[in-house]
């Protein structure tokens, strides 16, 4: 006991240091601000927010309640210090690693006692073995993603659980366990399970896995010779059956991204994809994660095999050739070999989620490895421990297995500087995408964040960059939106037209007649805001902006007060009580005469922006609805900026 506990130690505080970096790094603008800290729904414990967490899939495509509970959680009590937040994801990883260490122990035992070798095996006979299976694991620079990237803190929490499940699972299959002792353990694996499938189902397959463990080293089924005849072999088959529903909440996931909402509408699903382009994608996808452990080198967040592919290429035949002939290859060696059907099993069921069935393209990130690569730590103690009694290849193969734990503990020390901060990972992202046209995505995302913090020369350089690799609306919005806000109107304009040249988008034609405004072409932006709304009638930045304008332009020409009242009417029926839309309204009824009604709304609106606390906004519509109490219409000043929501 005291040489694991030590082990477990060990494993513990070599973990925490090869990440330990991870500690003083930022947020990422690589979704962090999507799940933490522009996320409004975490940022505290009420009722309505947490019906939010359990009830919706389509704010990140993904449903994760109890990730977001702890996202809640942590802001709770720190608010938004990165700090906490990588602290919980590392020592979530160093956990997951030591209870690895122990399950591997576990399977070692009973696959010593399925041989009946004599003397029994201690469990000091597998402490060496099963270390260095979880080690390996633990340290493979694959791992650096979903524990450097907040937003992946929920794979570190559902694997947690899901280890924990496979501990207790083991606990009630141990050979003589009582029959009450079994049902316990059996009830809180399924629980341990059900904690992990909300904290994100991504382990669809584990039941699978649960039924080859069952085959072995358990060997559950020997002695049955029909698997729903035998009375036994139907009690292990009927006990998967929590374990299969629970994995139906992986179709939340799947449902949120045929469904798409909000920002991730864009992302068309993949259903309606041809079948053998998406088969093609699934065996290539199996295959890659075969070898990409083993070759952790140019790590990236984004891979872009599988953007735009032909599955016809000879990669994906090579890919198909491995997966049907391993398959073929684990099913006729399998009383031989049953440890490699196991862990064929095991690879195909735990990758099931991340064949990318239903998007778009799609990715083979990283993080889609932390499951999968328990396969590979079941192997390496497979191996130690089957040549454990064996001196010069015992030593060899601990020789081995050190100097790659070595290697792998460097790179992943290293990449972890990767994920410091916003520039660094898209400046690294750019470096290892080359000539990839994918770049223009990173430089715009480089480019927003230099104009976050304030280096606007910086920002444009980035934004022009991606804008010379491809047309992308992203760089295009990024980079229109930053010479309209340094004072650039016509290059904000040229910009935005350009944009509208790309593809028609009523979301465009405002920000175009915004810059209209600002530069004094009120009859050619109220045109633009006419385009938007016969694409969107209920566009209320729309309705609202071209109201002012007919309200209260100074040319006779273009102002238009009926049309006026029925645009912000309409305008403030889609949005009540909001001051802006109010204060257009108030104009409106000036311009058309109805005065009193003007006074009423400016006073409404007025207020409003006091009790929000936007005093500029209650001062103009103080000194408009002196105006209006004059019976005065008022009249926007050339060049002035329009009134916007």
């Amino acid at each position: 006991m005291r040489r694991e506990r030590l082990a477990g130690l060990v494993l513990f505080i070599v973990t925490f240091t090869v990440f330990s970096r991870v500690l003083v790094a930022d947020f990422v603008q690589w979704d962090d601000n999507i799940s933490v800290y522009e996320n409004p729904h975490i940022q505290g414990l009420d009722f309505e927010r947490l019906a939010w967490m359990f009830t919706d899939a389509s704010y990140a495509m993904r449903y994760k309640p109890l990730t977001w509970l702890c996202y809640a959680l942590l802001y709770h009590f720190v608010g938004l210090k990165p700090l906490a937040y990588h602290l919980t994801g590392l020592v979530l990883h160093c956990v997951n690693s030591v209870v690895l260490f122990v399950i591997l122990q576990r399977l070692l035992t009973a696959a010593a006692g399925s041989r009946k070798e004599t003397p029994p095996v201690t469990a000091c006979d597998t402490v060496l073995p099963a270390g260095f299976g979880a080690l390996i694991w633990a340290v493979n620079p694959l791992r650096v993603e979903p524990v450097a990237r907040v937003t992946d803190l929920t794979y570190c929490l559902l694997l947690c659980f899901t280890l924990v499940s496979l501990w207790f699972y083991l606990e009630a299959c141990r050979p003589n366990t009582e029959r009450a002792r079994h049902c316990l353990y059996y009830g809180f694996s399924i629980g341990a399970f059900a904690i992990a499938m909300l904290s994100y189902p991504f382990a669809f397959g584990y039941a699978f896995v649960l039924l080859a463990l069952d085959w072995y080293p358990l060997r559950r089924f020997e002695g049955t010779k029909h698997l729903w005849q035998d009375p036994r072999a139907r009690q292990i088959l009927l006990e998967k059956v929590p374990f299969l529903l629970l994995g139906g909440l992986m179709f939340t996931t799947v449902l949120a991204r045929l469904n798409a909402t909000g920002i991730w509408a864009a992302h068309p699903a993949a259903l309606g994809a041809e079948p053998f382009g998406q088969g093609m994608q699934a065996l290539y996808v199996w295959t890659y994660y075969l070898w990409k452990p083993w070759v952790p080198l140019h790590l990236s967040p984004v891979y872009t095999a599988l953007v735009n592919f032909n599955p016809d290429n000879w990669v994906f035949w090579t890919s198909a050739v491995v997966v049907v002939g391993l398959t073929l290859l684990v099913l006729h060696k399998r009383t031989r070999w049953p440890l490699a059907l196991v862990l064929w099993v095991a690879h195909l069921a735990l990758l099931l989620p991340a064949l990318g069935l239903t998007e778009r393209p799609h990715y083979t990130s990283d993080r889609y490895d932390y499951l999968a690569g328990l396969v590979w730590a079941a192997l390496i103690a497979a191996l130690l421990w089957k040549i454990s009694t064996r001196g010069p290849l015992r030593a060899a193969g601990v020789t081995v297995v050190t100097a790659v734990v070595v290697v792998w503990g460097t790179l992943s020390f290293q990449q972890t500087a990767v994920w410091r901060d916003s520039a660094s990972l898209f400046t690294y992202m750019i470096r290892e995408l080359g000539s990839d046209p994918y770049r223009s995505d990173i430089h715009w995302r480089l480019g927003w964040y230099y104009a976050t913090k304030g280096k606007t020369n910086d920002a444009m350089q980035e934004y022009q960059a991606a804008l010379r690799i491809q047309p992308a609306e992203g760089a295009y919005i990024a980079l229109g939106e930053l010479l309209e806000k340094t004072g650039d109107y016509g290059g904000a304009l040229t910009n935005f037209q350009a944009l509208l040249e790309l593809r028609p988008n009523p979301y465009d034609n405002v920000r175009a007649a915004q810059v209209l405004s600002k530069l004094g072409h009120s009859d050619e932006a109220a045109r633009q805001y006419r385009i938007a709304l016969a694409l969107l009638p209920d566009l209320v930045p729309a309705l609202n902006n071209l109201a002012w304008i007919l309200a209260t332009d100074e040319n006779p020409a273009v102002r238009d007060g009926a049309e006026a009242v029925r645009l912000a009417e309409r305008a403030c029926a889609l949005a009540p009580q909001t001051p802006v839309l109010l204060g257009t309204l108030a104009a409106a009824d000036a311009e058309a005469g109805r005065f009193e009604e003007a006074v009423e709304k400016a006073k409404r609106a007025r207020d409003l922006a006091q009790a929000i606390g936007d005093n500029a906004l209650a001062l103009k519509n103080q000194k408009l609805l002196e105006l209006y109490q004059a019976h005065q219409p008022y009249r926007e000043p050339a060049n002035a900026a329009s009134q916007t929501r």
